[in-house]
């Protein structure tokens, strides 16, 4: 009998009980003192518009489903917005859990096309979406600057934004997986 209570969490042939040990070194969380009540998913923005579920993904770094949660496109659809973090009654940090997922899919290329080409425009413009000549315009006729108060009005620090991502190998591994794609 004591034997069976050593390993306190529930494990089948398809989970890696390393998995909650990285999810939660990296997110700095405590995913295993979840109890499932919900307040994480009923707070998210993301889960009433899609299928978003966020203690499902707690749920799955709890039972070691690694490759059924680094796999699931769901994964992405998460805003970080931390309205679960703020609202978990456990102090948990459900975003950074998901973040966590984000970083481990990426070491295994499970990357969404998107994200990729969002990666590309951040190094080559300091955005995800870049300002254009409609904003622009609009921005000039609330009686904004045409440029906001980002790199698009200071260029001078892309290059701090770019060592920033070639220290992570941001931009290579974006391009390198969608070169990859592309045969």
């Amino acid at each position: 009998m004591e034997e069976k209570f050593q390993d306190r969490y529930f494990h089948t042939t398809d989970s890696n009980p390393e998995f909650l040990k990285d999810v939660e070194k990296l997110s700095r969380s405590i995913p295993h003192m979840c109890f499932q009540c919900g307040t994480c998913t009923g707070s998210c923005p993301s889960a009433p518009r899609s299928s978003y579920r966020i203690r499902k993904f707690v749920r799955r770094a709890v039972l070691g489903l690694e490759k059924e949660s680094l796999t699931d496109p769901d994964l992405w659809l998460c805003t970080t917005c931390y309205s679960c973090t703020d609202r978990c009654p456990r102090d948990i940090a459900p975003t950074d859990v998901i973040m966590a997922m984000r970083n481990l899919a990426f070491k295994w290329d499970i990357v969404p096309r998107n994200f990729l080409k969002t990666i590309q425009l951040i190094y080559n413009t300091g955005h995800g979406v870049p300002n254009n000549d409609v904003n622009r315009a609009a921005r000039v006729k609330l009686g904004l600057e045409a440029e906001p108060e980002t790199t698009h009005k200071y260029p001078e620090y892309l290059p701090g934004i770019r060592k920033i991502m070639d220290h992570y190998h941001m931009k290579e591994n974006a391009d390198r997986i969608l070169s990859e794609g592309e045969h």
